[in-house]
């Protein structure tokens, strides 16, 4: 696959948003404590380099959810780690998603959290890509908007590899 790829977006690019986006994030809650919640495998890389770019007070979980086999969204989605009531009731949420395409999975979330109460809920993805769009929802926080380009590295993965590249690459003739 390295020889099918070329580079999207740089290590030095992709650390630099992130770096943004903590402080817009910061901006926003003044004060206030937030919690991340990964969405794994993908966005575990975002995550952490959000988290320790972000100077406030913060915590960490983690949520699983699959609709993609290969290339290919399902359409389905399925909860694979469940939510604890405790770790969101009356607490600021921020999802945090590698890519956002079709909108479904992040929609899905957003709507199964709301059941929890928090305090507030926003989204957060490090790629946007708007064209493969079916359900109508915009991020709160995005790294880069990117063509209908299938990805990989830095968190991105194809059928579980690849997920290491410190960059975001496309894979060419597809």
């Amino acid at each position: 696959m390295k020889n099918n790829m070329e580079i999207l977006i740089s290590e030095e690019k992709l650390q630099a948003r992130i770096k943004e986006i903590a402080s817009e994030i910061k901006n926003d809650y003044k004060n206030q404590e937030v919690v991340f919640l990964s969405v794994l495998k993908g966005a575990v890389f975002f995550t952490v380099d959000l988290m320790k770019n972000y100077d406030g007070d913060c915590l960490l979980d983690v949520v699983r959810v699959s609709s993609y086999e290969g290339e290919n969204s399902t359409g389905e989605i399925s909860l694979k780690i469940p939510i604890k009531k405790e770790n969101i009731e009356g607490k600021n949420i921020i999802v945090v998603e590698d890519i956002i395409d079709t909108g479904r999975t992040l929609k899905y979330l957003v709507e199964y959290l709301k059941d929890f109460s928090p305090k507030s809920i926003k989204t957060c993805a490090l790629l946007d890509k708007k064209a493969r769009r079916v359900v109508e929802f915009d991020t709160d926080y995005t790294g880069f908007e990117i063509e209908d380009l299938f990805v990989i590295g830095y968190g991105l993965d194809y059928d579980e590899k690849y997920r290491n590249f410190p960059y975001v690459a496309y894979v060419k003739n597809n």
